[in-house]
Order: structure tokens, then C-alpha cells, then sequence
């Protein structure tokens, strides 16, 4: 069983490498419920929290984010039978910037007056949006569903930038809208004029770059991807967005969870590397669903020396039954005497998937290489 498509890893390793030191690239694509959105918020603020940026700056932030996802939840009019249409939540951190981006589908009927009221805000300047904000609050016309546009004046606001949109047709119907805002961490918070770095335009123009994460998500059903420096903390919150996403059966969810954090905890433990003279746990870790099953995968990076050994347990471990690995892994479990920790993860993802484990090494440096881990699960 194959991976991925080659176009396809190659797509997730240039995510990857392009994913430096505090920086983070993190989409979910489905539901957006009160409680999924709580946790999808709680994992972005852990990642703010680490940067220990300004108390003030860092409530601008956040406000983007509950914005964009709010976002959301104003203008979604996608049909459940258009799974294509799926509405999605983005985070990019590179350097001093943080991008936030959301995608959902709309009635076509409605692009003009929500084109009208993005373009009316993007022709303010900050002043200018504050009266703006003001004037409609005091005219008190807000509808249900944000229709006096507050939400995207202030995200305007609190970011200091424009709204970057675009619209992409669906059906006759549809339209799939994206938004996308940005902010610096390092943007001054007086009312001084001068100016930051803009943004480099690789991860801003056009929207290429989400547009390129959402095809791909599309393309592989890609409920969740995320990159980052993997600790204890990230891993909780990716359990708790998973946990309230699944509509499965609490046994077979049980399952799914518990092999994530085997996927997880190895990248955390065993996939620890000193690169550029700082000692890391990197990776990518993102879940498909298909008709009849979960695709759990993880990639990170392994020193060369190590990949020897690990290729050879892995082998050694689908080698044999599911019986023999009951076997082994009591063995492992009870004997004392000997480091039991390497291999019992991998024997446990491959008891409770009861498919063998897909997996595969790919040269990155001299020092270094890639190694890409699937776990398949059944849902019957």
C-alpha cells in the first residue's frame, strides 16, 4: 500500500521543511461546532503562548482567530451532501507573522454584498474603521448572521492590514468564499507610524498557498493536518479536536485516538533531532477518512545511523501474526531486564490497526532523513 501519491509527499515535506522553529502550519477541514472551535482556538493559543509575546499583542491575535472562525459560522450555507465544500480553518506562523485563513461555501446570490462589504472595508483606513464600527453599532444594524459586517471590520482593526478574499465557484449555486488576514508579532502597539517588515509574499499572494493546502486536503479527505514542534501539550489538543469531530462508535474512536497518540508520542520521544544546533521533535502529523477507513499518519525527521535499526524492527514486526505479536509484545512488557520501551508503540499500533505498518524513509540531507509512518484502521 502506497503512502501517498509522489506529488502528494512531496507536497507534506515541503510543508515540513518550511516549517521553522516556533512557526506552525495548521489546518482542519469539517465541523465547526462550539466545542471543536474551543479546542481548535486552545491549540493556536498554546502555540502563541510559547512566543511570549506582549500580553496586548497577543489578545489581537486571538481575536483574529475567534473572528475568522466566527467567520464561519456567519456566512456557512454548504449542503451536507457536499463534503467537496467542507469549510476549513488555517493557521500559518513564519517568522514575525501570523496568517489566518478560512474557507467556506456560500450561495452564490450572496458574493455581491459581501464583495461590497469587503471592499468598503478595505478602503478604510484605521480611523476611518473606527467611525465606521461605531456609526453601525449606533445604528443598530446587526442581523443574526453578522449582515453589518462588524466581524470583518474588526479583524481590519486588530490586525492593521486589509482583508485579502477571493471567491471560487462550485456549482451554479456555490461559491466557496476564502478570507484571509494577516498580522505582525512585532507590530508596534502605540500609535506611532513606524513601519514593520511586510510580509514575504510567498505565503500572501493570491492565496496560492492555502488554495495549494486546500486541494490537497480535498484530494486525500484530510480531516486535520498539522505542523509543528510536537510536545505533550499540542498532542492533548489534537486528541480533544479529533474527539469531538468523530461521530464513530466509542469503541472504534477509542481505537483511532489511542493510535494517534502512539503516532504522536513516537514522533515526541523517538523523533527528538538537533538541527541547526537546536534540539527538536518535529513534524507533520494529519488523519484521513475514507468510506470504510481512518488513515492515521505522522512524518519526522531521523538521524541516518537510526534508520538501520528501525527499518529492521518495523519489517521484523509485520513479519509476523497477530498472534505472534501478542506474544512478543507480553514478552517485551514482562521482561525486566531489558529496554522494553523501543518497538512496544509500534507493536501496539499494529495489534490495535490489525493491518500491517506502512512506512518509508526518504533522504533529506547527509545527516538527516524523513520517515513517513501510516497506521490503517477499519471501521468494521
Amino acid at each position: 500500500m502506497e503512502l501517498l501519491k509522489r506529488k502528494n509527499i512531496q507536497f507534506i515535506l515541503d510543508l515540513m521543511k518550511t516549517t521553522k522553529k516556533g512557526d506552525l502550519n495548521y489546518v482542519y477541514r469539517g465541523e465547526f461546532s462550539q466545542n471543536i472551535s474551543h479546542h481548535i482556538l486552545s491549540l493556536a493559543e498554546k502555540n502563541i503562548d510559547k512566543l511570549g509575546m506582549p500580553s496586548k499583542l497577543k489578545k489581537r491575535v486571538f481575536h483574529i482567530m475567534v473572528e475568522s472562525i466566527q467567520n464561519i459560522t456567519r456566512h456557512q450555507d454548504a449542503p451536507e451532501s457536499a463534503p467537496e465544500a467542507t469549510a476549513i480553518f488555517g493557521i500559518q506562523k513564519k517568522g514575525p507573522w501570523y496568517y489566518v485563513t478560512t474557507g467556506n461555501v456560500l450561495e452564490k446570490l450572496k458574493v455581491p454584498e459581501l464583495r461590497e462589504k469587503l471592499e468598503k472595508v478595505n478602503s478604510l483606513d484605521q480611523d476611518e474603521l473606527t467611525r465606521f464600527y461605531r456609526e453601525i453599532l449606533s445604528d443598530g444594524k446587526i442581523s443574526i448572521k453578522g449582515g453589518a459586517g462588524l466581524g470583518l471590520i474588526e479583524m481590519a482593526r486588530k490586525s492593521g492590514n486589509k482583508l485579502h478574499y477571493d471567491f471560487r465557484n462550485i456549482t451554479e449555486e456555490l461559491a466557496f468564499f476564502y478570507l484571509h488576514s494577516y498580522i505582525s508579532t512585532a507590530r508596534r502597539l502605540d500609535n506611532s507610524d513606524e513601519e514593520i517588515d511586510e510580509p514575504d509574499p510567498e505565503y500572501l499572494s493570491s492565496f496560492n498557498y492555502i488554495l495549494d493546502v486546500h486541494q490537497f486536503i480535498n484530494q486525500e479527505n484530510i480531516l486535520l493536518i498539522y505542523s509543528s514542534v510536537l510536545d505533550q501539550d499540542s498532542l492533548l489538543s489534537l486528541i480533544q479536536i479529533l474527539d469531538s469531530q468523530m461521530k464513530d462508535k466509542l469503541a472504534f474512536k477509542k481505537k483511532i485516538i489511542s493510535n494517534m497518540v502512539e503516532l504522536l508520542q513516537n514522533i515526541i520521544h523517538h523523533g527528538i533531532v538537533t538541527r541547526q544546533g537546536t534540539k527538536e521533535s518535529q513534524g507533520v502529523f494529519y488523519i484521513s477518512r475514507f468510506e470504510n477507513q481512518i488513515h492515521l499518519n505522522s512524518i519526522n525527521y531521523i538521524e541516518n545511523k537510526d534508520i538501520s535499526e528501525l527499518e529492521e524492527r518495523l519489517t521484523h514486526i509485520n513479519s509476523l501474526t497477530l498472534d505472534e505479536l501478542e506474544d512478543l509484545y507480553n514478552q517485551k512488557l514482562f521482561d525486566f531486564n531489558s529496554n522494553t520501551e523501543g518497538g512496544l508503540g509500534f507493536i501496539e499500533m499494529r495489534l490495535k490497526s490489525k493491518h500491517k505498518l506502512v512506512f518509508e524513509f526518504i533522504d533529506d540531507t547527509s545527516e538527516f532523513s524523513h520517515f513517513l509512518l501510516k497506521i490503517v484502521m477499519d471501521k468494521n
